[in-house]
């Protein structure tokens, strides 16, 4: 039995218990059984076929960047621990449950040729912003893969608060509207291949989400470095057109549902108003499961 089995094996007899846990799910109506589909045996290995002979280069050789131009700075440990983002000191089970979703996340999207992800979900305060840092973090481990957390929230930016930062610094805001260069913006939190472009300026989203010049950049971003997984942290999709928007630019999305809070309808709604626009959603994280 793999390791990744056995990891998988034992989140289902946590989440039996009550425990925090992950979830997959395309629809909301199959959330309840996402436990049951996630025991199947999983190889440890990442599904292929790669883009080109670049990627496949990178992901046999391994991936290590330096950042000459990208500001590195070590957040606070406290104040990551306190905001329940990764670090070297985190519970070795909480780290395996976001091992669980970067493995699913990229079992369904590499062997596609996907590589931009939006996180999303039906109303605010589901956890987000949350499950973006450490989804990317957790890619971020892998020996092939580096990741770029883009903060695309403007409405409720919480990204750089997250790390201790203050959420006016310069931004995707910013790049949108007043042409600054994203080399001179991006931050690393002092995580080896991982690179954070912050939401910046606070801004009516919706034009900006859906413009000419979002869509470009993403689709570079996409397209630089063949062993580069883009997340973009976004709003939430009821009642707020921006995610709508932005959603056709990127390969696939990724819901989070918040147990106990978010009523199965809103979940099936917000899952049909995604599919109505054509979005690939390849799966659902079942957030804060109460112990």
């Amino acid at each position: 039995m793999s390791k990744l089995h056995k990891a998988l094996d034992k989140a289902r007899e946590q989440k039996n218990r009550g425990t925090t846990s992950v979830a997959f799910s395309p629809d909301q109506d199959r959330l309840a059984r996402a436990y049951e589909r996630a025991s199947r045996d999983l190889t440890d290995q990442t599904a292929s076929p790669v883009r080109s002979a670049n990627r496949k280069a990178a992901r046999e050789e391994g991936v290590n960047p330096s950042y000459t131009r990208t500001q590195v700075f070590t957040p606070d440990a406290r104040i990551l621990e306190s905001n329940r983002i990764m670090t070297p000191s985190t519970d070795p089970r909480v780290k395996d449950y976001y091992d669980i979703l970067r493995t699913q996340v990229l079992q369904r999207t590499i062997p596609n040729g996907w590589n931009s992800l939006m996180v999303t979900s039906a109303h605010p305060g589901e956890g987000k912003t949350l499950t973006s840092i450490n989804l990317a973090l957790a890619i971020a481990r892998q020996v092939q893969q580096t990741a770029l957390l883009v903060g695309a929230n403007f409405r409720n930016p919480r990204l750089c608060s997250c790390f201790g930062l203050d959420e006016d610094r310069t931004g995707l805001g910013d790049y949108l509207l007043d042409s600054v260069q994203v080399h001179d913006i991006l931050f690393s939190p002092g995580v080896d291949k991982m690179v954070i472009l912050p939401p910046g300026k606070n801004m009516p989203a919706t034009d900006m989400l859906g413009s000419p010049r979002m869509k470009n950049l993403v689709q570079e971003l996409k397209t630089k470095y063949p062993d580069r997984y883009v997340i973009y942290d976004c709003p939430h999709v009821l009642d707020m057109p921006d995610s709508l928007v932005f959603s056709s630019y990127v390969d696939a999305v990724l819901m989070v549902v918040q147990a106990g809070k978010t009523p199965s309808q809103d979940v099936q709604e917000a899952v049909r108003t995604l599919e109505e626009q054509g979005v690939n959603i390849i799966g659902m994280v079942l957030n804060a499961v109460r112990q």
